[in-house]
């Protein structure tokens, strides 16, 4: 009886312990899930872009393996891969699966069935996962290699990854796009000055050539699908130019307006890896026992300025990293960064928020910044894992368009780079190839 009682004491402790622990999980997460605006999909719908649904996911990464400053593109015929991150603020795993979705070059949905694209099992369940470690923030990380021994992609183009729980297919918890490349054709492309006299200081022209040499092409203006992205960006992307010139197996895109990207400014940036010191661009940090929090220097307008080639960008990618620990997908803490720009009055035809692989060059609510009408300055407070990122602030109009220049300026001096995308829809196929990319700099162009 003796040893049973002991026995009994022992376990009411170890729940106390837990509950503690658990506690401690929930009020930490509770404190930024005020924060976090993203809402969960009630309608049983999502859309074909890189999106978060749930709030307590964070810092999606998708890249290829080794290469954390790669884009996520796989080579059909070779047997390269991708890795697939992310984090749940909480400390109980879940069976979270993934899937691919076959898209058309404007990211729709293809008509092909699964069996048409997948080779395999239709979906996949992500086995590997890690509860962080000696970080404030509870979460659990989870990792997948992309494809899997079960699950191959068979054709080559877009694709829309999706994770979800069991059972709830449609009902995300994130999506992420994939391009598969079956390359058939070589791309020439060349960047330069904009040819339009006033637009020469401060917009890049991208001419490109299609040389499709021993690979058919019948009609090249209705067949075609061409993407040109700007440091990995959508919201100014070039989309479905049409040919200027047609010769023999050359295709030949020299526009002169149609192909003209504002240059834009080298990307701010800041380095939270570590939280024992304070680097460049940091004003304070604060570590209390439940929170992180990091207050950067204020932002300025840069529109008025001279461009500076002092800033050395990485443009606009993030890598997550940790100075504290050794591990950085379990050891790596979560800390609230602080934003400030001023400026004289609240913008009324826009909204402005803070871009770039950090925001997963989207627009959530989480990015947006708020006017404080008494100090004059616009705010926000992300909640994101440690690293070194780049940012920017871009506006988002009211009429849908976008502006990077609008708080940044524009330079042709700004090294960018860009990636041409070309879609081929053989004549009796059901579906867009991509046959060809090419990626390309303006670093010492100019």
């Amino acid at each position: 009886m003796k040893y049973f009682n002991k026995y009994i004491y022992f376990i009411l402790i170890l729940f106390q312990i837990i509950s503690c622990n658990s506690n401690k999980i929930t009020s930490n997460y509770s404190m930024y899930k005020k924060i976090e605006n993203y809402q969960e999909d009630e309608n049983n719908q999502y859309d074909f872009e890189n999106k978060i649904y749930k709030s307590s996911i964070h810092t999606v990464l998708l890249h290829p393996y080794g290469f954390e400053l790669g884009e996520a593109i796989l080579n059909l015929n070779k047997k390269d891969s991708l890795l697939l991150s992310f984090d749940e603020l909480d400390s109980l795993p879940k069976n979270y699966f993934y899937t691919l979705i076959h898209c058309n070059a404007d990211w729709t949905k293809s008509n092909l069935f699964e069996t048409e694209y997948l080779k395999g099992f239709s979906q996949e369940l992500i086995f590997e996962y890690t509860n962080s470690f000696n970080t404030i923030q509870n979460y659990v990380n989870y990792r997948a290699t992309i494809p899997s021994k079960n699950m191959i992609p068979i054709l080559s183009g877009n694709y829309l990854l999706i994770v979800f729980e069991e059972n709830k297919k449609d009902r995300p918890i994130l999506s992420k796009q994939i391009m598969i490349l079956n390359e058939k054709i070589n791309i020439e492309a060349n960047i330069k000055r904009a040819t339009i006299l006033d637009k020469r200081n401060y917009q890049h022209e991208i001419d490109f050539t299609i040389k499709h040499n021993g690979y058919n092409i019948n009609d090249p203006f209705n067949n075609l699908y061409t993407v040109i992205k700007q440091n990995n960006r959508s919201d100014n992307s070039i989309v479905n130019l049409t040919p200027v010139f047609i010769k023999k197996n050359e295709i030949i895109y020299d526009y002169e307006e149609e192909n003209l990207f504002d240059g834009g400014n080298e990307y701010r940036f800041f380095d939270c890896s570590s939280l024992r010191y304070m680097t460049e661009r940091i004003k304070d940090i604060n570590i209390s026992s439940d929170s992180n929090k990091i207050f950067l220097f204020q932002d300025k307008s840069r529109n008025f300025q001279r461009y500076s080639s002092l800033n050395k960008d990485i443009n606009g990618k993030k890598i997550i990293r940790t100075q504290d620990g050794l591990d950085f997908y379990s050891e790596s803490d979560y800390v609230l960064i602080y934003f400030t720009l001023p400026y004289s009055h609240k913008i009324t035809h826009g909204e402005l928020y803070i871009h770039g692989e950090i925001s997963d060059y989207g627009f959530p609510d989480t990015h947006k910044l708020n006017y404080n009408e008494e100090l004059g300055t616009y705010e926000a407070k992300i909640y994101l894992k440690q690293g070194y990122y780049n940012y920017e602030y871009v506006l988002l109009k009211n009429n849908g368009k976008t502006s990077s220049s609008f708080i940044e300026g524009s330079h042709f001096e700004t090294i960018n780079d860009y990636i041409i995308y070309v879609y081929h829809k053989e004549i009796g196929e059901e579906y867009d190839q991509l046959i060809g990319i090419k990626k390309i700099s303006s670093k010492g162009l100019f």
